[in-house]
């Protein structure tokens, strides 16, 4: 996808995430861009996630004539998987056209030597948290590490707080002992996906949630749909409404990353159960809070809610601390992204 001509120095932006209509991607692609022109820069085509972008001819000859290629990574670089391949094939074709190339905002987990080796490519690579970072530095490369862009953002909490919300999980065994754990605790649906509106809607709802193969196991197949209908409608069609809500909770559990982001860059109280990486635990650990607020759905108890909806105090300072060395680095590594860009 190709945008409309302009002032500002030309970028390509890989993984526009807003295809997956998701309030943490939005946020991200928000704040990616806002940054970019910022320090002026603008984009020149992008390519949304989950389409190969090695597959659009135009987003090859936008990378030709780029002052520089930016990859958002987010957390689809792990395990080897094939769209992380096709991220890290930037480095290489972008490197061939004589451009600079950057990967951002990305976890790594869990990849053998030909991703280290793609990431080579790069000219400048940044973890969400320091867990990838090591990672890809016991590879030998260099890594620096900005938390998620969600984070950067300030958001001014509210007078009071009142509920707790839970969300699902990437993990559909885990999104549906979280759906029961609601039910039983009495809690929110606050669904960080959103789908459009009306019965098309209702019916992509559905298909991203039910798969085949639960025709073999009713029990689970009943389970997935009734979660799916309560989170349809709970469904937040827009963004800062969403933040909104979280800020204005007493805790949010969750097992999405993005959501996670949320309640930290609004001061909420938060306990998650983990996803398909080590990326919420690992940022987690960064911000300084409590080991024991990374879950599983069976250890959720109406005492553990209660205890869970108060700060320590030591996570509260060093939550602090990790906002504002957060943003910090997030200014620095857009700065340095224009000088790449020179």
């Amino acid at each position: 996808m190709t945008d409309a001509p302009g002032s500002g120095r030309g970028v390509v932006l890989i993984n526009d995430t807003r295809a997956d209509l998701h309030h943490g991607c939005w946020r991200v692609m928000r704040t990616l861009e806002a940054q970019l022109a910022r320090v002026g820069l603008r984009v020149l085509a992008r390519a949304p996630a989950h389409l190969d972008w090695r597959k659009d001819p135009a987003v090859g000859q936008a990378i030709a004539r780029a002052a520089l290629v930016v990859v958002n990574g987010e957390g689809t670089i792990h395990h080897d998987r094939p769209a992380g391949a096709a991220l890290l094939a930037v480095g290489a074709a972008a490197r061939a056209a004589g451009v600079p190339a950057a990967l951002i905002n990305a976890s790594w987990d869990a990849n053998g030597p030909a991703y280290a080796e793609a990431l080579g490519d790069f000219s400048l690579v940044s973890a969400r948290e320091t867990r990838s970072a090591a990672q890809i530095q016991s590879a030998g490369l260099s890594a620096r590490v900005v938390p998620d862009l969600s984070l950067f953002e300030p958001v001014v909490p509210p007078p009071t707080r009142a509920g707790v919300g839970f969300t699902d999980s990437v993990l559909r065994g885990v999104a549906l002992d979280l759906e029961t754990a609601r039910k039983r605790l009495g809690g929110i649906a606050l669904p960080i996906h959103f789908n459009p509106p009306g019965l098309k809607g209702s019916l992509k709802n559905l298909r991203d949630g039910v798969a085949r193969r639960d025709l073999a196991d009713p029990g689970f197949l009943a389970r997935a749909i009734a979660a799916r209908l309560a989170w349809r409608a709970a469904e937040t069609p827009d963004e800062a409404d969403y933040m909104a809500r979280v800020a204005r909770l007493d805790l949010l559990v969750t097992g999405r990353f993005h959501a996670a982001t949320f309640a930290l860059a609004a001061r909420t109280p938060v306990l998650a159960a983990e996803s398909n990486t080590h990326k919420i635990g690992a940022t987690f650990d960064d911000a300084g809070l409590a080991p024991w607020r990374r879950i599983a759905p069976a250890d959720l108890t109406a005492d553990l809610l209660d205890r869970a909806r108060h700060w320590e105090p030591a996570e509260t300072a060093a939550l602090e601390d990790f906002l504002a060395d957060g943003r910090r680095a997030t200014t620095a590594l857009f700065d340095d992204l224009a000088k790449l860009a020179a």
